[in-house]
């Protein structure tokens, strides 16, 4: 079987923001578009930390998540709904007060099965790929790596 490289499946058109973006425009791009996370990098694309959802809930909600690890013990989760994100409103919030500074990163030559293992041990549903120079390349997703394994039972 050829080896399934990262470099051959990966993302590379990206969604990205910057640490001092308005936390409320990374708010919009999980409302918007259908991604796990968002890698935040400066100006030269370097890879400086990530935002996923689960981030920006749990710095809202930080209760509430250690709550959901314990699925069970929640009887009415309309009480956890009045969760108040006013608060996205202001100006003060920004990408850099959310993000994870340390996302896992693996290089463009990471077998998937490897990438697979990562996100499992990590997880995360989201790796970067990055260069020597810790530019962003691209990103693979779990869902790229189904794709990669399971795409030829597509109709």
């Amino acid at each position: 079987m050829p080896s399934r490289l990262v470099e051959k499946f990966m993302t590379t058109e990206l969604i990205t923001c910057h640490r001092g973006d308005k936390l409320r425009d990374v708010a919009a791009l999980f409302a918007a578009k259908p991604i796990g996370a968002v890698p935040v990098v400066k100006k030269d694309n370097r890879l400086c930390g990530i935002i996923s959802k689960i981030d920006l809930l749990g710095f809202f909600l930080p209760e509430y998540l250690e709550l959901f690890s314990n699925i069970d013990f929640i009887q009415d989760f309309s009480t956890l709904q009045s969760c108040n994100l006013d608060v996205l409103d202001s100006n003060l919030l920004l990408a850099t007060d959310v993000m994870s500074y340390e996302p896992p990163t693996i290089t463009l030559d990471t077998p998937l099965l490897k990438c697979a293992a990562l996100m499992q041990k990590k997880g995360v549903e989201l790796l970067c790929v990055i260069d020597e120079e810790n530019h962003l390349l691209g990103v693979i997703s779990s869902t790229d790596i189904a794709r990669a394994f399971f795409g030829k039972y597509l109709g």
